[in-house]
């Protein structure tokens, strides 16, 4: 990481200091651009980044998820030679990705799933029967009628990786420095106010997650974003495996996959959407709630839960920042010239970060004609399909 001496001028502000901003500050750093990040946590993926379950996967269908993530996970393969760390470790742990179900028309649906997969080129995800994934697994619940799975998903550190692509990105990282304003003169970017001073800049990016449709909105830009609150649970007990895939209960969603001396779970229970907070508060029920439900496929966690006492759980949230077709917003914003967003991530941000910042930067840096970018902010949203996570 550069000095944090404050600088007066930039080619690039990025707002926000998460792994968008951070991934965003290394490809824009190694594109020649002047990049400074302005982050007002006390560190850098101090809000919903470090609240996150952290997991990946290629199993995709939908082709602009397969852009976004299986590049993602393959610069994660190989991420201490991506920064150019020798050595550099991101807690990576591809223990696979176990999709189940009890539907009796599961395995066909599945079938029609994996299929979309192989014809996007993601050809190393098998399809069980039930039968299959209890010989693999043998804890998931008889009533499992079929499975996906893929052995190269899994997860990793997200506070390895920011601090990887920031120490390596020669970008300037200001911690405790928030963004008042963003300063806009005869229709374009001349910079950003921040509580330490002014810092001119011909372009901005933002990428404040919850607080980026507050921020646009007050340089006349509104953004289709809507937050939803998630929670993690985080359950101490030995019996859990260690060697566990992800876990996730394709008829509701409840997920899990095993941490140092037990599991998270995670769940998007249905909520109204929210205003952007910090910090979230978390429902003290939230860790019952999803042990019952991991409990339908995979019933030693009902034993779990009998035997957990207050100490050995505990449970934290964070809001996920969501667009109304379920992908991200990635581009410039017409109304301000040099105005840049890279938020809207839906809760995939983590596994699709790096392909994600390479589009960004491809858009900012002209390489990507905007009419042909993907995820720019005035197009057409279709619906969001069935969301699993």
């Amino acid at each position: 990481m550069a000095p944090t001496e404050f600088p007066r001028t930039a080619d690039l502000v990025i707002i926000g200091g998460g792994i968008a901003g951070t991934a965003a500050a290394f490809y824009a750093a190694r594109a020649g651009l002047r990049t400074v990040v302005v982050e007002r946590k006390p560190w850098l993926g101090a809000l919903t980044t470090a609240v996150a379950v952290a997991c990946f996967r290629a199993q995709w269908d939908d082709p602009d998820f397969a852009y976004l993530m299986v590049p993602s996970i393959a610069t994660y393969e190989h991420f201490a030679d991506e920064i150019g760390i020798p050595g550099y470790t991101i807690g990576l742990r591809q223990q696979g990705w176990l999709f189940a179900t009890t539907d009796p028309q599961g395995l066909e649906r599945f079938r029609r799933w994996v299929e979309g997969q192989r014809r996007l080129g993601i050809t190393d995800t098998e399809l069980w029967t039930g039968e299959e994934a209890r010989r693999r697994f043998p804890w998931l619940s008889p009533e499992v009628t079929a499975a996906t799975f893929r052995a190269r998903d899994g997860w990793l550190s997200p506070h390895e990786v920011v601090y990887g692509y920031a120490r390596a990105s020669g970008a300037s990282f200001l911690v405790e420095t928030e963004a008042f304003r963003i300063a806009v003169a005869g229709g374009r970017v001349i910079g950003v106010e921040t509580s330490r001073g002014f810092i001119a800049a011909p372009r901005v990016v933002i990428a404040a997650g919850p607080f980026s449709r507050r921020l646009a909105a007050t340089v006349g830009v509104d953004l289709p974003l809507f937050l939803l609150r998630r929670q993690r649970a985080f359950v101490a007990d030995p019996a859990i495996p260690p060697d566990a895939p992800m876990v996730a209960d394709d008829d509701t969603g409840v997920y899990w996959r095993p941490e140092t001396g037990g599991a998270f779970l995670g769940w998007g229970l249905p909520e109204p959407p929210g205003e952007p907070q910090d910090p979230v508060p978390a429902d003290p029920l939230f860790p019952a709630r999803a042990l019952e439900g991991a409990a339908r496929l995979t019933p030693f966690f009902r034993e779990v839960a009998a035997r957990l006492t207050r100490d050995r759980v505990s449970v934290a949230a964070g809001q996920y920042t969501c667009t109304p077709d379920g992908k991200p917003l990635i581009g410039s914003c017409p109304e301000v010239e040099g105005l840049y967003v890279h938020t809207g991530d839906n809760g995939y941000g983590i596994e699709s970060a790096p392909q994600a910042a390479r589009h960004l930067v491809a858009v900012l840096t002209g390489q990507l004609p905007e009419n042909e970018n993907r995820f720019r902010i005035h197009r057409t949203f279709a619906p969001a399909g069935k969301k699993v996570l």
